[in-house]
């Protein structure tokens, strides 16, 4: 079973616990959650790079944060996440840095354990518009 495709995934411990990440044959990964989930920061979309070993999946993804009450403090995020599969599911862990501009570190390191469930539109049917 490979990783590739839309994952539901559920960041247990994050600011905000609920994302979407996507996973591309290419080795590349996309991560998101709504900007206003984390109260404290207006996060980028991470974007970042995965290998597999078997049912084992490790990579990481780069976010930028930007401190919502003063604009000026920016910060590079660094999440790195190790995640075992099984069927259409994963669980895992994930541990996030984070940087000042320049590469001084600011905050962690952070964990987070990670469940994730493929998204199949088939069994995800859209909802029928109100008539």
């Amino acid at each position: 079973m490979s990783i590739v495709g839309v994952w539901e995934v559920h960041a247990e411990g994050a600011p905000f616990e609920y994302h979407v990440m996507t996973f591309h044959a290419d080795g590349t990964m996309l991560q998101s959650n709504p900007d206003h989930g984390n109260r404290t920061t207006s996060d980028s979309n991470g974007m970042g790079a995965w290998h597999a070993d078997g049912p084992q999946v490790s990579g990481a993804f780069l976010e930028f944060t930007v401190d919502r009450k003063n604009p000026d403090a920016i910060h590079k995020g660094i999440v790195r996440f190790e995640l075992t599969m099984r069927d259409n599911e994963f669980t895992g862990s994930a541990t996030a840095m984070f940087y000042e501009p320049t590469g001084t570190p600011t905050r962690g390191p952070l964990t987070s354990h990670l469940t994730g469930t493929r998204f199949n539109p088939a069994i995800h049917p859209p909802t029928a518009p109100p008539p």
